[in-house]
């Protein structure tokens, strides 16, 4: 977070200076002792954190990240797009944060975080409106920012967010509002005693503990953070997960707008269509040539068998336009990335032929940096993916396969003899309200 306030308002009366950070089994023995019980780690970035290797960072038992969208309207966070889809990518559960400014217009503040997150994928954290910065206003005009800003974000999204302070700057500064369906992100940087809470709050969610973290994957400090619970515990909050449905042995069709189907970035970004495409609808973006993707869209798999299936994606010529999409495919224990040319065919084309396994954690994603320029609005087509399954080995090599001409094994397409394998990049788009 930023700090420009954080001196003595966010630190208990008796904690002068930053102290050391503690070591994972001091903190985890100090939140457990002044918590629920068990925590989980997380972290929050912004672009003070420079390039951030997310897979490393989840290999370190980072379970989940704030990712910073804003300073309020006058700085977008340089590095959001990148820690966004990163962190989704490398399986962080990740909710966005916006450091809130009392001098701006709470709507408008509101509205810039709401557009740059998209609408929360299924698994994704509240968003966070940090409250830390005075700027001159009242409490009364700091609690009638911070009410309005949470009103409008509930609305939204439909979940309360959380709120992020300090004992003293609440109580002092914004007049100890009583916000409590709001959970607490309680800033506090000592591991020596519990936390000493705002009030009205009679528990904390998160408890940031540090500011001098260490993690892999980042160069520097980052800041650590400590959820009040077992992870269980957090997907509580996050609340309920819309249950994909397993595809039958035989494979089938997921569409856009249906509960396998997710996918994220600016809403303003995103065009529906109601007259073409698979199922009479299909979702376009514009193809851009940025580094990191903003806009995708994901079709999560979930198999009752393993197998191998043939993997095709819908594309409605009438939108589909961009000549360098590129799919990934997340298969059983591998990966594979295709770059299709979604202008070539109007209607189903393949990805090839890929061995899946029985049970989730496999998809297909496509993200909008395709490196196409911006500046060409080429058109970009999420809409629907089908699974068929295939029969590539005999069971029984005396019995031949009458679903292939001559029997053997299935010449497989445009993806026979792959070697097929991908990066998971779970980043979530649902269908968005207009």
């Amino acid at each position: 977070m930023i700090r420009t306030v954080l001196v003595a308002s966010l630190l208990v009366a008796c904690t002068s200076t930053q102290p050391t950070p503690a070591d994972e089994s001091t903190i985890d023995q100090a939140a457990t002792v002044c918590g629920k019980g068990p925590t989980v780690k997380g972290i929050d970035v912004s672009y003070y954190q420079g390039v951030i290797d997310w897979t490393k960072v989840r290999a370190d038992g980072v379970e989940y990240a704030f990712v910073r969208v804003s300073d309020g309207l006058n700085y977008q966070d340089s590095k959001f797009a990148a820690n966004w889809s990163g962190s989704r990518a490398a399986g962080v559960l990740h909710g966005a944060y916006q450091f809130f400014r009392p001098g701006q217009d709470p709507i408008a503040q509101a509205d810039l975080l709401l557009s740059k997150m998209g609408t929360p994928a299924p698994d994704d954290l509240p968003p966070v409106i940090d409250v830390e910065a005075a700027d001159g206003k009242t409490p009364a005009q700091i609690t009638a920012g911070v009410k309005a800003w949470i009103a409008h974000v509930k609305a939204a999204i439909g979940k309360d967010p959380i709120i992020y302070t300090g004992f003293y700057f609440w109580r002092d500064s914004v007049g100890a509002p009583d916000l409590t369906s709001s959970p607490l992100w309680h800033a506090q940087y000592s591991t020596a005693e519990c936390p000493n809470i705002a009030p009205p709050w009679q528990d904390w969610a998160f408890w940031q503990y540090t500011s001098s973290g260490s993690v892999n994957g980042i160069s520097g400090n980052v800041d650590t953070n400590r959820f009040n619970g077992t992870r269980a515990d957090l997907m509580a909050l996050i609340g309920p997960v819309v249950p994909c449905a397993p595809l039958p042995a035989d494979g089938g069709v997921i569409d856009d707008g249906d509960a396998c189907f997710d996918g994220g970035g600016p809403v303003t970004s995103l065009r529906e269509v109601s007259t073409a495409g698979e199922g009479g609808d299909l979702v376009w973006t514009h193809a851009t040539e940025a580094a990191a993707e903003e806009n995708y869209a994901q079709w999560n798999l979930d198999l009752t068998e393993a197998g191998t299936y043939k993997v095709e994606v819908y594309t409605a010529g009438a939108f589909a336009q961009s000549k360098q999409a590129t799919y990934t495919v997340q298969g059983a224990g591998a990966k594979t990335t295709v770059t299709l040319d979604q202008s070539a065919v109007d209607g189903w084309q393949s990805l090839g032929e890929i061995d899946f396994a029985a049970g989730g954690d496999q998809f297909v994603h496509l993200g909008d940096n395709t490196g196409e320029l911006l500046a060409d609005n080429v058109q970009l087509v999420f809409d629907a993916v089908r699974l068929t399954r295939v029969t590539s080995v005999h069971a029984d090599p005396e019995t031949p396969d009458e679903s292939m001409d001559g029997g053997g094994c299935s010449a497989g397409g445009a993806g026979a003899g792959w070697a097929f394998g991908l990066t998971l990049v779970g980043l979530v788009y649902r269908r968005r309200r207009r």
